[in-house]
């Protein structure tokens, strides 16, 4: 059944505002509680988590995640403006503000692959464990049987 762009857009719009509330709950929960991390840090465990226990379905945040991800570029447009406005602070700092950032970009780069790889790793244990338990019982239950002369 196709659905409307009137209905899907609806949809999107829900999405997002659910997205939305969610980050703000976040975003407070953690200012409230003086994490030393964002509140979309926080939104961002709080959803995989929620995901992950079945609680909301993805299907439910589907359009509106793809509408914000389609959209992302938009979200940055303050930040290019903020560095126009100050320039000052780029000529006096610059350095070390992009040698920060560089550091940082590295130091997330290697931590997400360095998750990756142990997830990975993860897995491929517990399938291999998997499959020796099912080679395992297979085994048991051809010794188990007699074998024709």
């Amino acid at each position: 059944m196709k659905t409307s762009f009137l209905t899907r857009s609806f949809y999107t719009v829900l999405q997002v505002a659910l997205l939305t509330a969610i980050w703000y709950a976040c975003d407070r929960a953690a200012a409230w509680l003086h994490l030393p991390f964002s509140g979309g840090v926080v939104g961002l465990l709080l959803m995989v988590a929620l995901l992950l226990a079945g609680v909301v379905r993805p299907a439910v945040v589907n359009h509106g995640a793809e509408w914000l991800l389609s959209n992302m570029l938009l979200f940055f447009i303050p930040l290019i403006v903020s560095v126009v406005q100050f320039t000052a602070l780029l000529e006096r700092e610059g350095v070390r503000l992009f040698a920060a950032i560089g550091i940082g970009f590295i130091s997330v780069l290697l931590a997400t692959a360095f998750t990756v790889e142990w997830v990975c790793q993860f897995e491929r244990r517990v399938r291999l464990r998997k499959l020796r338990t099912l080679r395992q019982g297979r085994q048991t239950i051809h010794l188990g049987q007699e074998q024709p002369a």
